[in-house]
């Protein structure tokens, strides 16, 4: 029994040293804070009060869902998808469609619940907006956007050492439209799982969920 309790010990103090230093090196666990506009910006993939996973290591690149310092605010993280690399020239139309040299990354169906509600990043009332799948490098997010509001038209083409960056709520944005691309240095930090949900871990349908 002894050797047993002794086994199990060992077993527990490994793992957690092996954790211990994944955070380390690997990975960090974030809550995403009550900001109002941060938490519009990151619907319908993510909201205020999610606890996710954060990679602190290894490249970044078109698609990926990352965590950068704000340009405009050292103290306030940002949240957007990469959408243009250095030389990229990048376009959002009216109806939030992204275009990347040509390319037109279109939604290509409807989410499962084809709709979703969220609190307008001002006033606070909640505000219906469509949600839809686009692929996009080899996989695919969640975009979302207020029917019949058109998006002003934007278009950008992407300096040296540069992140153009999209946010999934393409009409309740704060990305590169706002801010202009941003230095890839800023961006390190990939969100790459939601642990749970402000709900905590009974919340099933937002638990160890990958974020595309």
């Amino acid at each position: 029994m002894r050797k047993l309790l002794k086994g199990l010990f060992y077993v527990v103090a490994v793992c957690a040293i092996l954790i211990g230093i994944g955070r380390l090196l690997l990975f960090k666990v974030w809550t995403i804070p009550d900001d109002p506009v941060l938490n519009a910006s990151i619907s319908p993939t993510l909201a205020s009060g999610d606890v996710v996973l954060v990679l602190t290591r290894g490249e970044r690149g078109f698609g990926d869902l990352v965590r950068c310092t704000d340009p405009e605010d050292g103290q306030r993280w940002i949240v957007g998808r990469i959408s243009g690399d250095a030389g990229d020239t990048v376009a959002v139309n009216e109806n939030g469609i992204l275009t990347v040299n040509g390319r037109r990354y279109d939604t290509q169906e409807s989410c499962k619940d084809g709709t979703y509600t969220v609190a307008h990043p001002v006033s606070g009332h909640p505000e219906t907006l469509q949600c839809g799948r686009v692929e996009l490098a080899d996989s695919w997010h969640m975009k979302g956007t207020v029917p019949g509001k058109p998006i002003p038209p934007y278009e950008h083409k992407v300096g040296e050492g540069r992140f153009f960056l999209l946010s999934d709520d393409r009409t309740y944005h704060d990305d590169s439209r706002d801010y202009g691309a941003v230095p890839k240095e800023t961006c390190k930090d990939m969100i790459a799982v939601r642990l749970w949900s402000k709900e905590g871990i009974s919340d099933v349908e937002h638990r160890f969920t990958g974020i595309r």
